[in-house]
């Protein structure tokens, strides 16, 4: 069968931006089955304009509720989904007609794929593209890379999708995590799905349209206080994750068999993932998860700018040689004996399983 798909479009105070994301997800090639509309306690005229747009659209399921922010929106249109993926749209943003079909088609082949996340092009007062790397790419596993480093493996709300159950188990947060993401919920979403386990894909569609007005969320907002809090609240939420699935710093260690999971990695993910190991060899004391508190998130690159990432914290810069203790640091072990006794050796090994990028 193929691949169904609900889309989930938040909204809170978007009224002249509303009914034009909701017609882009309706005017699919690949048309979804439901399209849940999550007005997030509006006080202007949006709960008018869509029960007169799509009151009696059954494609259209409109949810009114009172405000709880944007990841409690999420949560309430996953649980409403009964597809095969859920894909998240912002209510001032829109999608090219072909956006679901391209996804379909990776989705349909690719069944062991949980997590797929696109590229962005920016309109309105503000031209240019957000972009995870040069092309698309199987990113496998990346729990323990995000719980190391906080490595962001996804984009903006617009551009993300993955199968219901992810969906609905990266919106399942107590109430304080609900407070602490009333916006920017995108990043909750993929960094728990990234902890929890979930296999991810980029995929560039160019097909996803990201508006820029001056009063988004995120870029309408944004004081030293706000990047604060949501620096606190990404490290808060990769640690309440990796404590439900129980990883800890011993994690470290799997390193090389986490990278050996992605078929073809870019160059970028594989600097990543050897300056981190390089770092460990030379001291496993010198990497600890409270040393990177993730950064807040910056304005998208434009084309050409001369970088991977799209986020400062994807970039691990290799520390200063320092010395190696004279005995193993007790966070990571492996039974009774460390690898990291003889780290010219571990390297070695862990090079030649990234030379030979086995498949798992």
């Amino acid at each position: 069968m193929p691949t169904s798909f609900a889309v989930v479009i938040t909204n809170y105070n978007y009224g002249r931006f509303v009914l034009e994301a909701v017609a882009s997800a309706l005017a699919q090639t690949r048309p979804p089955e439901r399209v849940i509309v999550i007005d997030d306690g509006s006080t202007d005229d949006s709960a008018m304009r869509l029960r007169q747009a799509y009151a009696s659209d059954p494609r259209v399921e409109l949810i009114f509720s009172a405000n709880r922010g944007q990841l409690a929106g999420f949560a309430n249109g996953a649980a409403r989904a009964g597809t095969d993926v859920v894909c998240f749209l912002d209510a001032d943003d829109l999608w090219e007609p072909d956006y679901l079909a391209r996804l379909g088609r990776l989705y349909d082949a690719r069944p062991d794929v949980d997590f797929v996340f696109s590229d962005l092009r920016q309109f309105g007062q503000s031209e240019g593209s957000e972009a995870f790397g040069p092309g698309e790419e199987d990113l496998g596993y990346t729990a323990v890379m995000t719980y190391l480093t906080a490595a962001w493996y996804g984009a903006s709300t617009s551009a993300l999708s993955m199968r219901l159950y992810w969906a609905r188990r990266c919106t399942d947060f107590p109430e304080p995590f609900l407070h602490m993401w009333r916006l920017c919920a995108d990043a909750c979403v993929l960094l728990s799905a990234s902890v929890y386990g979930a296999r991810k894909y980029y995929l560039p569609t160019n097909n996803v349209r990201y508006r820029v007005h001056g009063a988004n969320g995120w870029y309408g907002n944004r004081t030293a206080a706000s990047d604060y809090r949501e620096s606190l609240a990404k490290r808060a939420t990769v640690n309440y994750c990796a404590r439900l699935v129980g990883i800890d710093a011993n994690c470290a260690v799997t390193l090389a068999l986490e990278y050996a999971t992605k078929p073809a990695p870019s160059i970028g993910e594989t600097v990543r993932y050897r300056d981190v190991m390089e770092q460990l060899a030379r001291d496993p004391a010198s990497l600890h998860p409270l040393q990177n508190l993730p950064a807040p998130r910056h304005e998208p690159r434009l084309p050409g700018e001369a970088s991977l990432a799209r986020h400062p914290e994807q970039a691990v810069a290799p520390p200063a040689p320092v010395a190696r203790p004279e005995l193993p640091h007790p966070f990571i072990t492996i039974g009774r004996r460390s690898p990291w006794r003889h780290p010219r050796r571990y390297l070695r090994d862990i090079l030649r399983v990234m030379l030979q990028k086995p498949n798992f």
